[in-house]
This record gives C-alpha cells, structure tokens and sequence, in this order.
C-alpha cells in the first residue's frame, strides 16, 4: 500500500510540475490591418468617383484580388483545419459583399446627398447637384450652338433659356412616369435637383453662367489670360485651334472654342465634384464601424445564416426526393423487364409443347399386335421356300 501511494504522489507531482499546453487562439492571416487596408480601397474608389473614374476602377482591383483570396481561404480552410466548404464560402461572400461593397457604397451616396444642399449657403442659393445639372446642361448647349449663337451674348442666354426650360420639363415628366425604384436612386444621386430648386434662383444662375462662357470665348479669342480662368482653358484652345485651322479652315475655329468652353464647364463640375466626394468620404468612415457591427452582429447571426441553412436543408430534401424517385422507377423497371422475360419464357415452353403434340398426332406409333402378325408370316414363308427347295 505504501508503495502504491508513493507512485500516486510522485504522478501528482510530476503532472503538477509539467505545464499544460495552452491551445493557441486562431488568427485569421487575412484579418490583419496591413492586408485588410486592400479592402477599403474600394471604398476610397466610391467615394472619389465622382472626381476620378478611371481611378475609381483601378482602385476597386486590390479589393477583388483581396476578397476573392479571403473567400478562397474561408472555402478551403476551417480556421487552422483544412476542410472544404460552399457554405463557408458563401457565406463570406455574402458577409464582404455587405461589409465592404453594398453598404459602405450606400453610406457614400447618402453622404454626397446631404452634402448637396450645403451649396444653398452660398451666395447662389442652389444646392450643388442643381448647379452641376446646369453645368452639365451648358455642355451640350455649347454643343449645339451655331455660330449665331456664339457671335451674339443675348441670342445664346436666349438658347440657353429655352433649351432648359424643355429640359426641366422632361425631368418633371420622366419623374412623374418613374417606378418607385428608379425614383428612389435618382433622388439620392440628384437626378431631379433642377426640378426640385426654385425656378427664379435656377434660370438667374444659368444666366450667369452663360454670361461667364461668353466671356470667356472673348477672352479665349483675344489671347486674354485671366487668373480666375485656369490655364488648361488656355492650352486646351490653343492645342486645338491649329488642327482645326489645318483640317477646316479658319471658318471652323469655333469648334476648338467649343472644345475650351466644354472643358470649363468640366472644370466647374469637378469644383463641384470635390465638395460631394469630402461629404462621402466623411460618412463613409462614420458608417464604417456600425456597418460592420451590423453585419457581424445581427444579418449574419441572426438573419443569413439562418437562411442559408433553411434553404440548404430544403435542398436536401428535395435531393432525397428525387434520389428516392429515382430508386423507385429503377426498381419498377427492373420488375416490369423480370416479368417480361417470364412471360417470353412461358410462352417460348408453351410452344414447344404444342410442337411435340402436333407430332405426335401428325406421327402415330404402330399397333404391336399388327407388326407381330407380320413377323410370324414373313417366317411361314421363309419355311415354304426351305421345303420346296428340299
């Protein structure tokens, strides 16, 4: 007994002085900050769309190439096990899609929406989505002015009048004729911002701003630098000026003035432009964190997961259905194929009766009592002819 419980005290003390492994907590490689930064840069790219949009689709590439590698890992591997997944895939398609995709994009756009009326503080009292609609409309005025309409101030303000008036008209139309939808996008993207502003502050900066293109095409044509008019206006005209000249003629200088004009005019709505992308980028980063508690916290838990494992055990079922329908018409094929056979092979046995009694009938054997007879006179014969040879 004592020795019994001094082994008892020495295992004690040994698995006292032998530390016990702590399992290590598991570390998604991918989750870290200096990896994850890929991901924001689609967020970056929403928000300076507005601004630059071939930037916009050179920064959504380092988002793809991260999102596809995490939804890959996520796929193949269950944390440090390696076990292949759809749902485990799936779901992290869906849960980036929303954390970084759908509704940090939301966020932006709500963003550059409340910034738009920030322009009505300014003297002009029009919000900014109303004053690049009016930009954007001077564009193609420039577009399809003729040449009296540039040589004249007033015949171009008159134009230019006019030709808003239609347009403010078919935005009032198309908003009226619009599914709810559509109606719910275009407001927040500032589709109907000409329609929604004051008729009076509306024409009187669009007067204005036919009055700033016909100051600058005079200044364009006299060689007139002026600082508040940036010097691309200038390069632009006279990067153009000499091609037409070559091409055309001097009659068609106006084509490189309208290709100055339109390029202020794209000066102006990128001035705007900015404003909108500060106003994004602010809510964005506001949104960033109740974004992602909403999607790691409540949809995925509590919603989507759910979701999925109804819909993949309602897959499965169906699966089994129609496994144990498939079960069920190859046994009955089976059965109908066996039954047929019998039946050929019953038939083929009945025929082959049927043969031999024909035969038989057809073929009756000879009565014994007659081929006896037979055999006795053959002998009586055989028995005369022995005698009378005698």
């Amino acid at each position: 007994m004592s020795i019994k419980v001094e082994t008892k005290i020495k295992n004690t003390k040994a698995t006292e002085s032998t530390p016990k492994r702590e399992e290590k907590k598991y570390k998604d490689p991918l989750n870290s900050w200096g990896v994850r930064v890929l991901m924001y840069s689609s967020e970056v790219g929403a928000t300076v769309n507005e601004i630059a949009p071939n930037l916009t689709f050179a920064l959504w590439v380092p988002a793809f190439m991260y999102l596809g590698a995490d939804i890959y890992d996520k796929y193949k591997n269950d944390k440090n096990k390696f076990s292949p997944s759809g749902k485990r895939g799936m779901k992290e398609v869906i849960r980036q899609a929303l954390t970084f995709f759908i509704l940090p994009s939301a966020a932006t756009i709500f963003g550059q929406k409340l910034t738009s009326p920030i322009g009505k503080l300014i003297s002009d009292k029009l919000s900014i989505n109303a004053k690049d609609g009016i930009y954007r409309h001077s564009k193609s005025v420039i577009e399809q002015s003729l040449h009296e309409h540039l040589s004249n101030k007033e015949n171009f303000k008159e134009f230019m009048k006019t030709s808003l008036e239609n347009r403010v008209k078919s935005l009032a139309n198309t908003k009226e004729t619009d599914n709810i939808f559509r109606k719910f996008y275009r407001y927040f993207t500032g589709y109907f911002s000409m329609v929604d502003a004051d008729d009076k502050k509306l024409y009187s900066f669009a007067e204005k701003n036919a009055d700033k293109i016909i100051e600058l095409k005079e200044k364009l044509q006299n060689n007139n630098i002026d600082k508040s008019i940036p010097k691309r206006i200038f390069k632009k005209y006279h990067e153009v000026l000499p091609i037409m000249q070559k091409i055309y003629g001097k009659d068609y200088t106006e084509n490189a003035l309208k290709t100055a004009l339109k390029e202020y005019q794209n000066y102006l709505i990128v001035k705007n432009k900015i404003i909108k992308t500060i106003g994004g980028v602010i809510s964005c980063l506001l949104f960033t964190q109740p974004i992602s508690y909403l999607v790691n916290k409540i949809l995925m838990p509590k919603y989507i997961t759910p979701g999925m494992d109804i819909i993949i055990s309602k897959f499965n079922e169906s699966n089994l259905l129609r496994q144990h329908v498939e079960k069920v018409d190859k046994t009955r094929k089976k059965i109908i194929q066996s039954k047929s056979i019998l039946n050929v092979s019953e038939k083929k046995n009945n025929h082959s009766r049927d043969y031999s009694k024909d035969l038989y009938f057809e073929y009756p054997q000879e009565d014994p009592e007659h081929t006896f007879l037979q055999q006795i006179s053959q002998l009586h014969s055989k028995q005369e002819k022995t005698s009378l040879k005698k």
